[in-house]
């Protein structure tokens, strides 16, 4: 990668080619000083731009430009890239100026009529949007990848959402040795918290006085990559830990020398890789159903509603966007509890 830190300035630079416009050789320069990552990146995407006139840049030529702006793992890069190689032969090689609403929908239908999943058909839109996204930021080129919409799921993809009972999850975490992750385990399920706003809280992030935690930022699949926001505004929050879980993370943070370490892994996050093969080697041990680590947060939400917790307030606390977020995902318990509660009624009325 073209982007290097400078560690003993900590600062970043860039290295790069141009061609000299007499004697048509490229050199190559240095750029130094970036107090960022992504000021560098940023810069170096706009040298790659400004070298190439924007009626002929091609869509494989703009996409390999977006990913190395946009992510420094090597493999994140070629597994894009082979992508649009093997799903977007159509026009990857033709300049994006000529490319058109039509030709983009033409090529929607065709992906939709290819034997892949709907992941692997979404990622690929998402490839096209984020490209267009980039090209109408530097480029100025317009972003017509709107036309081009999501696919739904099909009905054989649809996954049963998996749940644990807490004499599931006591079973589970019963086989959990190092305390690590049994504490971050234990705060996944009894929070509904996502994977990455847990492993990104610090020692900072907690109050004791309140017994509450600020959840603000989440960490990035691989944690070299730092923090990334939230989903959305909502995300950013305050809960409160109930007692047993609240002492749990209190004891936790009062062994953190430093502010700013991290509650789940002190000077850096734990590894997501690592999570999750932990998870399944205790699921293995404790003989309990095979769930993901975010079925942890179904988990939770399936605990508070059948205890009655209301809608509202479940929403707030698990950050969604909205509450129509909130009862569209978890309907089939709303419609369980509304069951429920038109027994209790029948019955009231039955004794008036």
């Amino acid at each position: 990668m073209p982007v290097y830190k400078d560690t003993a300035r900590n600062t970043w630079f860039v290295r790069f080619r141009v061609k000299d416009p007499v004697t048509g050789k490229r050199q190559e320069k240095t750029k130094r000083g970036f107090q960022t990552q992504k000021e560098a990146k940023l810069f170096l995407a706009q040298q790659q731009i400004d070298a190439v006139p924007t009626t002929s840049v091609t869509f494989a030529a703009m996409n390999e430009m977006y990913v190395r702006y946009k992510n420094p793992r090597q493999a994140t890069q070629d597994q894009e890239m082979m992508r649009v190689q093997k799903y977007m032969q159509a026009f990857k090689d033709r300049p994006m100026s000529k490319i058109t609403k039509a030709d983009l929908m033409e090529w929607r239908s065709w992906l939709d009529a290819q034997p892949i999943s709907t992941a692997t058909k979404n990622y690929c839109v998402s490839v096209v949007a984020g490209t267009y996204r980039f090209g109408n930021a530097f480029y100025e080129i317009p972003n017509i990848s709107m036309v081009v919409k999501r696919f739904k799921k099909r009905q054989d993809e649809i996954r049963e959402m998996q749940t644990w009972t807490v004499d599931e999850f006591n079973q589970f975490i019963a086989c959990v040795d190092e305390e690590a992750y049994k504490l971050l385990y234990t705060f996944l399920y009894w929070t509904g918290c996502r994977r990455g706003e847990a492993l990104a809280l610090r020692k900072k992030d907690y109050d004791p006085q309140t017994g509450t935690v600020y959840i603000h930022h989440g960490v990035c699949k691989y944690n070299q990559e730092g923090f990334k926001p939230l989903k959305n505004n909502s995300s950013v929050r305050r809960i409160k830990l109930d007692t047993v879980l609240n002492k749990m993370v209190g004891e936790a943070c009062r062994s953190l020398s430093d502010e700013d370490y991290f509650i789940f892994g002190i000077i850096e996050p734990l590894g997501i890789k690592a999570v999750e093969i932990h998870m399944k080697q205790a699921i293995k041990k404790a003989g309990v159903k095979q769930i993901r680590l975010h079925d942890m947060r179904h988990s939770f939400a399936t605990n508070a509603i059948n205890h009655g917790v209301n809608v509202v307030a479940l929403s707030k606390y698990m950050g969604h966007a909205t509450i129509e977020q909130t009862l569209a995902t978890y309907s089939h318990l709303l419609e369980k509890t509304a069951d429920e509660m038109n027994v209790i009624m029948s019955n009231m009325h039955a004794e008036s």
